[in-house]
């Protein structure tokens, strides 16, 4: 029996494909978000790097942003990002030689007919310091910040993945 250099090579693609389909992989597609949330208010400030993270991934995800509120629309709430730096340690000649950075961030996400949820991103990183290299500082302070705005952004669009708007309170609509 002879096998055709087409049919063995299409037999190579196949097998790797088959054993991850088996052991549960799947590629990225479409993880709910849109089935949730289909339109949403993002109240943020507009102008702002972390305004324009989380539109990207909303938008990404397929979600429509919209520009006016509604009963039916969910609401996405973000703070202003506040930044902190603290020293970590000094070198021998009482020089700064580590600096952390805290990253803190609340929003909140409301599900049409239901109480507003509120949370918050608290994200540190540190790095080494050296006084041969200013400008090199700054610039990596500047590249961490980017980061943990970017971090934080994933954890918006993670959150909303896993709410479950039964799990809130449903407000109370009555009027006395």
């Amino acid at each position: 029996m002879q096998i055709s250099f087409k049919s063995f090579k299409t037999l190579l693609l196949l097998t790797p494909l088959l054993f991850l389909s088996g052991c549960g992989f799947h590629l990225k597609h479409n993880d709910g978000l849109v089935e949730k949330y289909p339109k949403l208010l993002l109240q943020s400030s507009p102008n702002s790097e972390l305004t324009r993270l989380i539109k990207l991934r909303l938008r990404g995800a397929g979600i429509e942003l919209v520009t006016t509120p509604s009963d039916d629309i969910a609401i996405l709430k973000v703070d202003n990002e506040r930044r902190s730096s603290r020293i970590i340690s000094l070198n021998v000649k009482a020089q700064n030689a580590e600096t952390e950075l805290g990253f803190t961030l609340n929003y909140s996400i409301q599900s049409p007919g239901y109480e507003a949820q509120h949370f918050n991103v608290n994200l540190y990183r540190d790095f080494v310091e050296s006084s041969s290299q200013a400008l090199a500082k700054s610039r990596e302070s500047e590249l961490l910040t980017r980061e943990l705005r970017a971090i934080a952004a994933d954890h918006i669009i993670s959150t909303m993945l896993t709410l479950d708007a039964k799990n809130s309170a449903k407000t109370d609509n009555k009027s006395d």
